[in-house]
């Protein structure tokens, strides 16, 4: 879960920002998040600002330019201000704080503490060219020591040490790279499709629970037809999806039950924890390998509608239709996964009463069963009018005199 976000001297957010995703102090977030403003007010900033660092943190090390500097985008009145973001998460149970500051050429600072009992524990903090390893993580057994003289001026420690898989690390870059997910913009109809057919080829079940979105969302989608497994990967797809599926199970049975977790450990070695992340890379896996048939191959996929025996080509589809097909996969593998899932402009291009269902499915408690969280940015009528309660955390931009953007909660 994510509890805070802060971002300073990013785009039209000149000034510190935090984005907290509670409401009364208390220190649950709420499962929804509604950012409002008017056009061109610094909204997609804010949004942005949170793809940015999540991109930092898993591609600085290979996708940085490692003789430039750190990749940012500085408010244009102070180019020369560092730029800094930090985010409070729960990852595998245990609060942490991560953050980091750049300037043009290198990162300046970087930090990641952790909470356990409110009580605050160094896991390392980085100034300039000095890393300061908290003394509780005994860095030598945990590989983080070895990591500190490899790792670039301009790039972050977590990523080289989430990548090298140093364990007092890895639940906090694992929260970046699997529970995090940050959409921006309008997908073009290839990368709709390969979503869609990606969800819908994992299991009968998805796909039967999405159909059904799509059904009553009243415009005219009756089915989706989805071309066959390639042969040259169908075997290794359905390996993967029984091994997911089972998983899955033994993963929801820890969690409901801890004397099947304490047996699971005592006659198998396997504790929840390890069940967790190996379903985490299982999916990861299962993504790359449908990613790698759909470039051989193509997704394959039509729409059936109401009264129209042709099938529709996703690039067909009118453009609230084609905004629900990109959205609703999103949706509902945050939903089934529990992730965190921050959306720029929830309702471009979508009726009304299509928006306000999606942020539904979150508020609802029947439906948003393993504590996803919705973060977005939209019109105050996404809500349906009921902006108030207590499920939902509303924040407004306000563009100043000084073309800065400011947050305010309401």
């Amino acid at each position: 879960m994510l509890r805070s976000f802060q971002v300073t001297n990013h785009r039209s957010l000149a000034e510190t920002q935090e984005l907290r995703l509670t409401r009364g102090g208390g220190p649950i977030p709420v499962p929804v998040t509604a950012i409002y403003g008017a056009t061109a007010s610094g909204k997609s900033s804010l949004i942005d600002a949170l793809a940015r660092m999540r991109d930092a943190v898993l591609h600085s090390v290979t996708g940085w330019d490692p003789y430039a500097g750190p990749a940012r985008t500085p408010h244009l009145g102070h180019p020369d201000r560092p730029t800094e973001f930090v985010a409070g998460f729960v990852a595998e149970g245990v609060p942490y704080t991560y953050g980091f500051r750049l300037d043009t050429v290198d990162v300046t600072a970087e930090w990641l503490h952790t909470h356990p009992r409110s009580r605050k524990r160094i896991i390392f903090e980085r100034r300039g060219t000095e890393i300061k390893i908290g003394p509780q993580f005994e860095a030598a057994r945990f590989g983080v020591a070895a990591l500190v003289p490899l790792v670039r001026p301009n790039a972050l420690l977590l990523s080289l040490a989430g990548q090298m898989y140093a364990e007092a690390l890895v639940p906090a870059y694992r929260w970046f790279s699997s529970v995090l997910e940050v959409r921006r913009g309008t997908p073009e109809p290839a990368e709709v499709a390969h979503r869609l057919g990606a969800y819908l080829s994992r299991s009968p079940d998805g796909a039967a629970r999405l159909l059904g979105e799509l059904r009553a969302a009243g415009l005219g989608i009756t089915d989706v037809l989805v071309a066959e497994p390639d042969p040259m990967y169908a075997d290794y797809l359905r390996e993967l999806d029984a091994d997911i599926a089972g998983t899955a199970k033994q993963v929801d049975l820890c969690a409901t039950s801890p004397g099947h977790a304490d047996q699971l450990e005592r006659e198998h070695g396997v504790t929840a924890l390890v069940l967790a992340r190996e379903l985490t890379t299982l999916r990861a896996a299962r993504d790359a390998l449908y990613t790698r048939m759909v470039a051989r191959r193509g997704v394959g996929l039509n729409l059936v509608h109401a009264g129209i025996e042709t099938p529709f080509d996703v690039t067909d589809e009118s453009a609230a239709g084609l905004s629900l097909l990109g959205l609703l996969p999103d949706v509902l593998d945050a939903l089934d996964e529990g992730k965190v899932l921050a959306v720029d402009d929830i309702g471009a291009r979508l009726p009304a009463e299509l928006t306000a269902g999606l942020i539904g499915l979150f508020r609802a408690a029947e439906t948003n069963v393993r504590g996803a969280q919705l973060i977005f940015t939209g019109d105050e009528c996404a809500l349906g009018g009921d902006v108030r309660r207590s499920d939902a955390a509303l924040w407004r931009v306000r563009r100043t005199e000084n073309g800065t953007s400011e947050l305010d909660a309401l």
